[in-house]
C-alpha cells in the first residue's frame, strides 16, 4: 500500500508539466464520457457505479461526507469531515476490485485540483472565447487551482488574474502563500486581489473588473449571488464556471448570468447538480437545459473545440462526483511510486 499525505500530494501536483497536466485532462474526458454513455444500460452492465454522497452532521455540528465509487478497474471511497476548529479534513482510500487497499491520500489538496481540473476540461476547449483577463472569485485551494491550471495549460494567453473575496485576512494568506509565487513564475502576468471588507468603492471596483474579463471562475460556498448580471453589461462572451455552492440553499450567481449561455448549462453530472445546486434549484432549471461534460466528450475529438453561439456565453456548473477523485487519485498513486514520493507500507 502507498500513502501520499498532503505534502506529498502538494509535491507532485506542483511540479507537473503542461504535457503531464493534458494527460490527467485525457483521463478525466474519457472517465466522464463513460459515466454519461452508460446512463441508460442495466445497473449490472454499468462499468462505473457511484451513489449521491451521504453526509453526516453530529450534535457538534461537524460535517462528514462518504463518496464511494467504482470504475470496475478500481475502488475507492473519500471521506471528509468539515469542522469549526479543524477546517476540512480528509482522505481517500483505493482499493483493487478484490479489495485490497492499494493506497491512502490526503483529500485536500486532490479535491480543490480534480475540481479545477474539470472546470479546465471545457475552459481550454473554448477557442473561440478570449481569456486575457480573468476573475477568480475565493481565496482558499480551489482558487488557487484554478489559477494555477490555467497559468500551466494557457500561459501565453492570460494577462491578469483578479483574485476577489469578502475578507482581506484570506486574500493576505492567499497572496503570500500562492499569488507571490505565481508573480514570480509568471511575471507578465498582473496579479490583484480586491475584498469587499476594507474597499469602500468595492462595487465599482467589482463592476469594472467583471465587465473589462472574458473569463470568471466562482469558487465561493456563497448563499447569495457574488454580483449581478447588470455588471456584466455590456455583453460580450465568458467562460462562467460556479463549483463553490453545493446545498440547495446556495448560489453563486443570479438567475439570469444562470440562463445566459443561450438557455444550456454544462455539468458534471445533470442528476448531482439538479439536486444540490441552489442556482439551479431557484432558476427552477429542466433535464433537457443541462448538457453534462461527458455527453459532449463522446462526442468531440480529444481537443477538438466547442462551438459557442453568438450572444451567448459558456457557463458550467460542476458539484463533483466520486469517479474524478478515484481516477485522479490511482494516477497521483502511480506518480508518487514512480518518483518515489510517499510511503510504502506492507502489512494491508
Amino acid at each position: 500500500m502507498h500513502l501520499l499525505p498532503e505534502p506529498a500530494v502538494a509535491q507532485i501536483l506542483r511540479q507537473l508539466t503542461q504535457e503531464q497536466c493534458h494527460e490527467f485532462l485525457a483521463t478525466l474526458d474519457e472517465t466522464l464520457a463513460t459515466v454519461s454513455a452508460q446512463s441508460t444500460a442495466l445497473e449490472s452492465e454499468r462499468l462505473v457505479h457511484q451513489p449521491l454522497r451521504t453526509a453526516i452532521t453530529t450534535k457538534d455540528e461537524n460535517l462528514s461526507l462518504f463518496m464511494p465509487v467504482s470504475n470496475t478497474a478500481s475502488t475507492s471511497v473519500k471521506v471528509v469531515t468539515a469542522s469549526k476548529t479543524h477546517g476540512i479534513i480528509g482522505v481517500i482510500n483505493i482499493f483493487s476490485p478484490e479489495g485490497k487497499l492499494l493506497g491512502l491520500l490526503s483529500a485536500a489538496e486532490i479535491t480543490a485540483f480534480r475540481t479545477a481540473l474539470a472546470i479546465m476540461s471545457l475552459f481550454v476547449r473554448c477557442a473561440s472565447l478570449r481569456k486575457e483577463k480573468i476573475v477568480i472569485f475565493g481565496s482558499g485551494r480551489q482558487a488557487e487551482w484554478h489559477a494555477r491550471l490555467a497559468l500551466l495549460l494557457v500561459p501565453d494567453q492570460i494577462r491578469k488574474i483578479t483574485f476577489v473575496n469578502r475578507g482581506r485576512k484570506r486574500l493576505n494568506e492567499l497572496q503570500r502563500d500562492v499569488i507571490d509565487d505565481l508573480r514570480r513564475s509568471h511575471p507578465d502576468v498582473t496579479m490583484v486581489t480586491l475584498a469587499k471588507e476594507d474597499t469602500e468603492d468595492y462595487e465599482e471596483q467589482l463592476r469594472s473588473e467583471l465587465r473589462s474579463c472574458e473569463v470568471i471562475f466562482s469558487c465561493t460556498p456563497s448563499t447569495e449571488p457574488n454580483f449581478p448580471y447588470a455588471y456584466l453589461q455590456p455583453f460580450k462572451a465568458r467562460f462562467i464556471s460556479l463549483i463553490g455552492s453545493y446545498r440547495p440553499y446556495m448560489r453563486e450567481i443570479d438567475s439570469e448570468t444562470l440562463l445566459s449561455g443561450g438557455d444550456k448549462i454544462y455539468v458534471d453530472s445533470r442528476e448531482a447538480c439538479l439536486e444540490e445546486s441552489g442556482e439551479l434549484i431557484r432558476a427552477q432549471v429542466k433535464e433537457d437545459q443541462l448538457i453534462e461534460l461527458g455527453e459532449l466528450y463522446q462526442t468531440l475529438g480529444k481537443s477538438e473545440p466547442i462551438k459557442v453561439p453568438e450572444g451567448c456565453n459558456v457557463v458550467l456548473k460542476c458539484v463533483g462526483m466520486g469517479i474524478m477523485d478515484l481516477v485522479t487519485g490511482k494516477k497521483l498513486l502511480e506518480m508518487g511510486k514512480e518518483k518515489g514520493i510517499g510511503m510504502e507500507v506492507d502489512g494491508f
